[in-house]
């Protein structure tokens, strides 16, 4: 088919990391130009996260694995399955748009996705770009997309894996995989149970969690044309703790997709794809619920009008649907429809590249909205290319926003303004990459409280601005490798001058090991400085949340041709730290010390 053709990540103090040298990434993406894009040549930020990576971090929570990604903080609220949010960059909780295979999954009731019930046994890689994407993927991508791309079947093979660990932690799965002339197929089923640990300090009550899956995707090569077809669906419960009392919810998440994917000619590919969403949350101890459906048409269409210009230019057409009951006299059962065009360009002229994105979007609940993206690239040879670009971005009112507590169906988008300038360069076996950023963000929404009546209502009141520089070093011979990267990313309230919540300054990772196919080790440092969280009900003074370091390790051994053991061990010291509280004095805890020893056969 006709696919027309910085890595920058990573400043002084502190970020998160992790290289496997026996892993070859990818080395073109899609997220960053919806086109096939060499990663050194995208002008953007980006980091790929491999399948071989995946298998071997010790957890195969997605929000961990995500920290491990500079300039990306995670809250986890609890243990398995807890409430996570994503932190791109300091900007908010909802302002990454998370994609499956170019699908958006970011609820329409609080615009987050709820990644913690999400598994990575069918993830071929995790594609992140960093900075204002809101111009080639609509609302919500102002810090941001991290795009979780799967895996399609090229030979026919059945996988098994079975996991075991500490907190009566058993994990399995069983994928076949078909590959027969034009036809192809991927059918995966997995099952993580665990009894948990106490997730607040000062208690003892483990809270558990299940989680059981399916998902097929199946291709069909026509020629000219491709035809995929994709279903997923997981489900379980996760066990928490509401203000001092044990609880737990339900959850479901399902996602169906039909593509058609094809040359109209030598110079133009047109690509329609048909997705439905489901994402449901329901409280068992309450009548608390969320429950959201997406339907999605996008129609994007790809031209090489020559060898050096390549247009990329869409239609996408969206109908949301969301029921919601906060169990507190709040509920609503909404309908909206939304319309976006879309248009970019992208050129090469020699050692200089150039990316221009203009989006129009149209929302029933406050009409019109355009954003657009600038990037600039020059290589000063193939080793040293630096970039720059200019972006606006925004996040549309959530339906919470619109119609739950303090709902104000007159507001306006967030809006933001970026800029970054970044560079990367090969030396000999060391690869270099560094960016620096700043946002600028306004009309953020928020429910200021009303001290007599105890009551609010949302306004687009607030505003942000966040500066940050990201360095990161690698190093490889062979099997062994070294590598650091880190980050300083300063967000603070533009009004009061304070840190925005849960964003630590400065970020830190350390990664080594020796690993060949056969056998191999390594370890990895992750350290974060000390972070704000909101203060205690009725004081004015934010809490601080201490700084942390934690180590993980990792082990491995092909003891058949056909067979894998594996030993991971996370948090080794048992550090005990938390990204959140849960009290007035106590924090959610994350994980303490344990281990896990995992068999994965292949025939």
């Amino acid at each position: 088919m006709f696919k027309p053709s910085l890595l920058a990540a990573s400043v002084a103090a502190c970020a998160s990391f992790s290289v496997y040298a026996d892993t070859v990434l990818p080395t073109t993406i899609v997220t960053a130009s919806r086109t096939s894009q060499a990663v050194n040549e995208t002008l953007a930020s980006v980091h790929v996260i491999s399948q071989e990576q995946l298998a071997q971090h010790p957890s195969q929570d997605l929000g961990e694995i995500l920290r491990f990604s500079t300039g990306i903080d995670i809250a986890r609220l609890g243990g398995f399955g807890g409430q996570t949010s994503i932190f791109t960059r300091g900007t908010e909780s909802n302002h990454t748009l998370i994609l499956i295979d170019g699908v958006r999954i970011n609820s329409a009731t609080s615009s987050q996705a709820n990644i913690q019930n999400l598994t990575t046994d069918d993830v071929e890689r995790i594609e992140i770009v960093k900075g204002a994407m809101s111009s080639l993927y609509g609302s919500d991508a102002i810090g941001g997309v991290i795009n979780i791309i799967t895996k399609t079947a090229n030979k026919t093979e059945t996988r098994a894996k079975l996991t075991g660990g500490t907190d009566k932690n058993v994990s399995g799965g069983l994928t076949q995989t078909i590959k027969n002339g034009h036809f192809s197929a991927l059918i995966n089923t997995n099952a993580v149970y665990t009894d948990g640990y106490p997730i607040i300090e000062k208690s003892t009550l483990n809270r558990g969690y299940k989680n059981q899956g399916a998902d097929v995707k199946a291709s069909y090569d026509l020629g000219s044309t491709e035809m995929t077809l994709s279903a997923r669906d997981n489900r379980g419960t996760a066990e928490y703790i509401l203000y001092g009392t044990p609880t737990s919810q339900d959850f479901s998440n399902q996602l169906i997709a039909l593509t058609a994917n094809g040359d109209i000619s030598s110079t133009l590919n047109s690509q329609i794809r048909l997705s439905q969403m489901t994402d449901k949350i329901d409280q068992n101890d309450s009548q608390s619920f969320a429950h959201t459906q997406q339907q999605q048409a996008d129609w994007q269409n790809t031209l090489a009008v020559s060898s050096n210009i390549t247009l990329v230019g869409g239609i996408t057409q969206t109908n949301t649907q969301a029921q919601y009951d906060n169990g507190f006299g709040t509920a609503y059962d909404k309908e909206q429809d939304n319309w976006a065009v879309y248009l970019q360009q992208q050129s090469r002229f020699g050692q200089l590249d150039t990316q221009l994105s203009l989006r129009h979007e149209d929302y029933e609940s406050f009409g019109g909205h355009g954003t657009g993206n600038v990037a600039l690239g020059f290589a000063i040879n193939n080793d040293n290319r630096l970039y720059i670009s200019y972006g606006t971005a925004f996040k549309a009112p959530d339906l919470n926003d619109l119609y739950g507590y303090g709902g104000n169906a007159h507001l306006k988008p967030e809006e933001s303004t970026s800029v970054e300038v970044g560079s990367k360069h090969t030396l000999g076996q060391f690869s270099i990459n560094s960016a620096f950023y700043q946002f600028d963000i306004d009309n953020l929404i928020n429910c200021p409280l009303d001290p007599i009546t105890y009551s609010c209502t949302n306004i687009n009141i607030d505003k942000a601005k966040i500066k940050g520089a990201e360095l990161g070093i690698q190093w490889q011979q062979d099997s062994l490798f070294v590598g650091m990267n880190s980050s300083y990313n300063h967000a603070q309230d533009d009004i009061s001058k304070d840190d925005l919540l849960r964003r630590p300054r400065r970020s830190l990772s350390l990664s080594t090991g020796y690993q060949q196919q056969q056998w191999g080790m390594s370890a990895e440092i992750i350290a974060k400085s000390h972070a704000l969280d909101a203060p205690i009900f009725g004081s004015t003074t934010a809490r601080r949340l201490a700084g942390y370091a934690v180590a993980n390790l990792q082990g491995y051994v092909k003891v058949t041709p056909t067979a894998t053991m594996r030993l991971t061990v996370e948090n080794i010291t048992d550090k005990t730290y938390g990204y959140a509280y849960a009290g007035a004095t106590t924090r959610y805890l994350a994980t303490p010390l344990s281990a896990a020893l995992s068999a994965e056969v292949k025939f």
